[in-house]
């Protein structure tokens, strides 16, 4: 173990030098960093909203529950690729169905499903979704969305990661996969996210 360092920079500088890259680089790689960079430096405009200006966060009677389809034309319809360039990633869209088939109650998501959503009465394009923690029975999330029926404006969520604008948390991902992906899909999934713990 006393040469193992050493040994190891040896290694990875063979790989390094004989091997071809796990990965090339894409042409869209560069557009990606660029709207990273121009991200970073833009503040959550949602929050602003719900804490500065109109304490939405805590005042629980300027929300009203509704059934999703009553919002659902107002939203915008999304592609995977749509979804993956808001979440600057796939673990959250991975995570994204679980968190759908917790929140409906059932793995057909396809099909009609009661699924609550609070809408804000004093701007009736901001929703949120109550979410149940992964980790913990007692805690609720509301990932709120900001949105028009051509894009989604911007988001909060009230977990731990859920106030960043650059990419955003799986309570977020999975409201907007549901909302502006999932619902408008016809064919239903042959493998709920449960099943592979029953292999």
């Amino acid at each position: 173990l006393v040469y193992l360092e050493s040994d190891m920079s040896i290694a990875c500088a063979l790989i390094n030098h004989y091997q071809p890259p796990m990965t090339r680089s894409k042409l869209e790689d560069e557009e990606i960093g660029v709207q990273i960079m121009q991200l970073r430096q833009q503040k959550n405009k949602i929050q602003l909203v719900l804490l500065e200006e109109n304490n939405l966060i805590r005042r629980f009677s300027l929300w009203e529950i509704i059934n999703h389809t009553e919002i659902i034309d107002g939203l915008p319809i999304m592609t995977k690729d749509d979804l993956g360039d808001l979440t600057f990633g796939v673990f959250q869209l991975k995570r994204a169905l679980s968190y759908a088939e917790e929140r409906c109650s059932t793995t057909n998501l396809t099909s009609d499903v009661a699924s609550s959503v609070h809408r804000c009465k004093i701007i009736p394009n901001l929703i949120r979704i109550p979410t149940q923690s992964a980790h913990s029975n007692r805690v609720t999330y509301h990932p709120t969305i900001y949105f028009t029926d051509q894009a989604i404006l911007g988001w909060r969520c009230d977990c731990f990661t859920g106030a960043r604008f650059l990419g955003c948390c799986s309570h977020i991902a999975s409201a907007i996969w549901f909302l502006s992906y999932q619902r408008w899909q016809t064919q239903q999934r042959h493998m709920p996210s449960g099943v592979y713990k029953k292999l």
